[in-house]
C-alpha cells in the first residue's frame, strides 16, 4: 500500500497564520501576506524554527482530504503564535530590504512623484 508523508505541523502553523493575520490591518499586512504574496515565506519562517511532526497515511486517505487532528500544548501554541508575530515583522523587513514594493505602494509612489512635479 502506498503512503503519503504529511507534515502535521504545517496545518497548525497555516491555521494560526490565518487567524493572526485576520487581527492585523488589511494594509499592508493582509495584502502583503495574501496567499499569493508572502504568506508562504511566513509559514516557512515559522516551520524552520520549530520541531515538525510528520505522519505517513495511506495515499487513498490523502486523496480523500481526510483531516488529521493535531494537538499542541498551550506552550507550543504560544511559541508558534510568537514566532508568527516575529515572522511578520522579519519577513516584511527582508522583503523591503530587497527593495520590493507592494503594488499599491508603487502606485502611491507614482502619484507622489507626479504631485511633486506640479
Amino acid at each position: 500500500m502506498n503512503k503519503t508523508l504529511v507534515n502535521l505541523t504545517l496545518a497548525v502553523v497555516t491555521e494560526e497564520v490565518e487567524n493572526i493575520l485576520d487581527s492585523y490591518p488589511r494594509y499592508p499586512y493582509q495584502e502583503a501576506f495574501a496567499p499569493s504574496g508572502l504568506r508562504q515565506d511566513l509559514i516557512a519562517y515559522v516551520l524552520s524554527r520549530i520541531p515538525n511532526t510528520y505522519t505517513a497515511i495511506p495515499s487513498s486517505d490523502a486523496m480523500s482530504h481526510k483531516t488529521v487532528q493535531v494537538r499542541c500544548s498551550s506552550e507550543q501554541l504560544i511559541h508558534i503564535e510568537n514566532l508568527i508575530h516575529t515572522g511578520i515583522s522579519d519577513v516584511l523587513h527582508s522583503y523591503h530590504k530587497t527593495d520590493h514594493r507592494l503594488p499599491s505602494q508603487t502606485w502611491n509612489l507614482g502619484i507622489a512623484r507626479i504631485a511633486n512635479r506640479c
